[in-house]
């Protein structure tokens, strides 16, 4: 899935080169090569295998500067991949580096987002040292290219490099959020209930992750439904560590599991994995200031038919509705339509799904326009613990969470 690969996107002016290197890098013919500027219509993505590195996406964009009829529709995409990008690479022609490019490079410095330059089509036209050095000030990482002249083998050898320099150290180490809550050989039980909502023959993929995490540090994983969860408590021998349960359980689980047992839920781990839990738990808070004729924002970040027992468009609803007592208005968004910041001020509330579609550069993206907006945020799971009265229980594993939460409590009343 592309939400847990190095996420790369490929930034550049119209016909300077950019499917060329896409298509260079994966050594096949992904995106459509050709002199018409513009050909690129919307955004082409392809994953392959960088080793060490891992699995990467590679995504192809419209060309800045696109002054088609469909341009302004197609820097929109533009915009969305600068969002969930780990990396820019940014293609530039010599002596064809302007506003265009640096206003690039600044949107990605506002994201904390690094930017590799690469010189393209450099059979063509040579770059001279003033050019090159005119690129250095931008970035300290320049690479050069040529889908005519160039070694593929050189090239990835030299971006390799390059990305080990500029990747956070969780994308080369192993990085869990529980890293501090499991250790070697503890037990952990996790609480997986099957509803009409679970897609048939498969495991959603927060409860995906989580057991891997589990088995990353080296730990036992016990897994039931929420019906079997008190057999395997009279069966084990040692109590577990910490017991893990789908969200829409947590008052069932929270009721029968031990007082010295830790618990947690999959959505708040993905909180912590994903995003910045401190401010998701800040903005659970709002959920108790709720007033007749406020606005709440659900926001999914895949796109899905609902069931009958849709949680985002079914059941949360009416546990909000149930929560507040008031006549609260929802008002959904799905996939890449998330609101920008003047739409985000109408709401007084966004919950957000637990975003295991998107990378943890998206979803921070997401998550710091809602706080440029001035809105609370926060994510389905922790939403729920609160609604279901157990939300401390819930962040007593992420205490520097808890505590957030707690204060924004008092400062709601103040």
């Amino acid at each position: 899935m592309k939400a847990f690969t190095i996420q790369i996107g490929i930034f550049g002016r119209t016909n300077s080169g950019k499917s060329s290197l896409m298509n260079f890098i994966t050594n096949q013919n992904t995106s459509i090569v050709s002199q018409i500027s513009g050909t690129t219509t919307d955004v082409v993505s392809k994953q392959i295998e960088i080793n060490p590195l891992g699995p990467v996406t590679l995504f192809d964009t419209a060309g800045i500067g696109d002054s088609s009829a469909l341009g302004s529709a197609r820097m929109e995409k533009t915009k969305e991949i600068l969002n969930s990008s780990d990396v820019v690479l940014l293609l530039a022609e010599t002596d064809k580096f302007g506003d265009l490019e640096i206003e690039i490079i600044q949107a990605a410095d506002r994201r904390k987002t690094p930017v590799i330059i690469v010189i393209s089509k450099n059979d063509l036209n040579p770059p001279d040292s003033n050019f090159i050095k005119e690129l250095g000030s931008y970035s300290k990482n320049v690479l050069q290219f040529s889908s005519v002249t160039g070694n593929r083998d050189n090239f990835l050898n030299e971006l390799k490099k390059i990305l080990f320099g500029v990747l956070p150290e969780n994308y080369i180490e192993n990085y869990s959020p529980l890293k501090d809550i499991i250790k070697n050989d503890d037990t952990v039980i996790l609480v997986m209930p099957i509803d009409a909502g679970a897609p048939r023959g498969k495991i959603i993929m927060p409860q995906i992750q989580t057991i891997r995490h589990i088995l990353d540090l080296n730990a036992c994983s016990y897994i039931a439904q929420d019906s079997q969860y008190q057999t395997i408590l009279n069966n084990l021998k040692v109590k577990p560590v910490i017991v893990i349960t789908d969200s829409q359980s947590v008052k069932k689980i929270a009721a029968i599991t031990p007082a010295d047992v830790k618990l947690t839920t999959f959505s708040t781990i993905f909180a912590a994995d994903k995003s910045d839990i401190i401010e998701m738990a800040k903005g659970a808070s709002a959920l108790s200031t709720l007033k007749d004729g406020d606005k709440i924002l659900i926001s999914e970040a895949c796109t899905h038919h609902a069931s009958a027992d849709d949680i985002g468009r079914i059941k949360l609803p009416k546990w909000i509705k149930e929560y507040a007592g008031q006549n609260i208005e929802i008002v959904y968004a799905n996939g890449q339509d998330f609101p920008n910041i003047e739409e985000l001020k109408t709401y007084k509330v966004i919950v957000h799904c637990g975003a295991c579609t998107l990378n943890r550069k998206n979803m921070l993206a997401r998550l710091n326009k809602a706080v440029e907006a001035g809105v609370p945020i926060t994510n389905y799971g922790i939403a729920i613990s609160v609604m279901q009265g157990v939300i401390e229980k819930v962040l007593e594993v992420f205490p520097e969470a808890l505590k957030a939460y707690k204060q924004q409590l008092i400062n709601n009343k103040e």
